[in-house]
């Protein structure tokens, strides 16, 4: 027997995932495509994870190859922890004592200004993903109405099993995605906070190699 009740759930489940991305993004009315709890914040400040010299001002720490080395290593994502802490401690063990706090500084400063670029990125990518999730979630709810409606204008015999037609597939199909993709957003939105407390940890390691 055909279930005549799947395009109903094909409809009632499109319009709840329509009603579940505002729900969303309410923590933050000013951006109405930021999906996240977390309240958006587009830069960082150095000041609530760096304690040290202050870096306005420096401008100069890519013309230091060392430097620029260090920084490209500690900023990449795929090095871990403990492989970046051991390569500050080496850079640091490298330097004269009446320069290492300059150098470290400078170490810091190239590192906070890549980090808080690559963590814009990651802003502006999950709002791109919910723009397109917001458009897949409208198209969804457009073929579940399209697809009752087709459904209900058409005599079934009860007595017969008649498959889901192809185009009540593919809007199945549609869904699961859907569910998977949004999913998928509720990961991103940790994924700026996961940089957030890298950052402060390769902080604290390069203070703790300064003199003062």
């Amino acid at each position: 027997m055909l279930n005549r009740t799947f395009p109903l759930v094909v409809t009632a489940l499109a319009s709840m995932l329509m009603s579940s991305l505002p729900a969303l993004a309410i923590a933050d009315p000013k951006n109405p495509d930021w999906p996240c709890v977390q309240k958006k914040l587009d830069n960082l400040s150095a000041s609530t994870i760096w304690d040290g010299p202050p870096i306005d001002g420096i401008k100069d720490w890519a013309r230091d190859e060392k430097i620029t080395a260090l920084v490209q290593k500690l900023a990449t994502r795929r090095v871990s922890i403990e492989k970046a802490k051991e390569a500050i401690g080496t850079f640091a063990a490298g330097e004269a004592e009446g320069e290492r706090d300059v150098k470290l500084t400078k170490v810091f400063t190239g590192l906070f200004e890549l980090v808080n670029g690559q963590r814009r990125s990651v802003l502006s990518g999950i709002e791109k993903y919910q723009r397109a999730q917001k458009a897949r979630a409208a198209e969804l709810e457009k073929q579940g109405v399209n697809i009752a409606e087709l459904q209900g204008s058409v005599t079934v015999d009860d007595t017969a099993a008649v498959p889901p037609s192809e185009a009540e597939e593919k809007e199945m199909w549609a869904g699961r995605i859907f569910q998977e993709r949004q999913a998928n957003l509720v990961v991103a939105c940790e994924l700026p906070q996961i940089i957030e407390e890298r950052l402060g940890e390769l902080a604290r390691a390069i203070r703790e190699k300064m003199s003062k």
